[in-house]
Parts: C-alpha cells; structure tokens; sequence
C-alpha cells in the first residue's frame, strides 16, 4: 500500500520501530547470556529494562495518534541482528564476543536515535506534543546506552587484542 501522507508515513515509522525495539529486547537477552564481560552484562540488563519502557512508551504514542499498536517487519533492525548474531557466533572467545557485542549493540542504538529523530519530526509536525515528550525520552535513553557502549568498546577491544 502505498504511503501518500505524512500520518500514513508517521504510523508507518511508528510500527517498524515498535517492530525494532521488540527485536532488539529479544537479541539484547541473548547477548546479555554471552557476554562475559560484568559491566557489559551490566549495561545490557539496564538496557534491556529501558527497552521494554521503551515499547510502552510507544504505545501511548499509538494512542495519541489514534492509532492501535501494531509491528511493522523492521528490516533494518533484522539485518542488524542478523549481522551481530553471526559475528558472536564466528567469535574465536570470549574477549573477541564481548566486543563484538559491544559493537553490534553500539550499532543498533544509532540506528535508532535516527528512527526517533524522525519519528520527533513527524509527531512535531502533526502536533503531537505528548508524543513529542514520549519519543524525545527513548530517544534520550538511545543516546546515553550509545555513550556508555562506547566508552566501554575500546577497552573491550585492548581485552580481545
């Protein structure tokens, strides 16, 4: 079906990340069982609980757009995964694994403050302010797992050498 207004192209955005974030809460479990590493178990617990915020967040942002909550097939969010799942599984031990994880989850957090900066945009333009808030908070959360990541990966990486 084609997208032929900005509230189709809003609801549109808003389903595939409702679709991402449920796919980066299932992968961020399996990451958290492999990883050996404390504080990135640690990062990825805190995480994975902010996700989950995250959905609900999301679906109030249905709500007020009058919309029901619904996943559209995030491909992106999928090939993402897909990449990190193989790398964990190509890992030679356990240092190279937590770097690994640490990078695939770095990359996923920037997919997604991307995806909220435009879904902010859309919800702006059709003056949404409570929606605004909602995503601006996700969007907030994204940045800071982003920052934590990465000050943690080049110590993962020394680990690994």
């Amino acid at each position: 079906m084609p997208i032929t207004t900005s509230e189709e192209k809003f609801a549109h955005e808003l389903a595939d990340m409702y679709d991402a974030e449920h796919q980066f809460l299932e992968a961020i479990g399996k990451m958290r069982e492999q990883a050996t590493d404390e504080k990135l178990r640690a990062l990825l617990e805190e995480h994975g609980q902010q996700t989950e915020e995250q959905i609900g967040k999301l679906a109030q942002v249905f709500e007020e757009a009058g919309l029901t909550p619904k996943r559209e097939e995030c491909m992106g969010a999928k090939g993402l995964i897909e990449e990190a799942s193989k790398m964990m599984e190509e890992a030679g031990s356990n240092e190279i694994r937590d770097a690994v994880i640490a990078g695939g989850a770095t990359k996923a957090e920037h997919y997604e403050m991307v995806s909220y900066a435009d879904l902010i945009d859309g919800a702006e333009m059709l003056k949404l302010r409570r929606a605004v808030k909602l995503l601006t908070e996700n969007r907030e959360q994204e940045l800071s797992t982003a920052r934590k990541l990465e000050r943690l990966t080049p110590r993962l990486g020394k680990a690994a050498a």
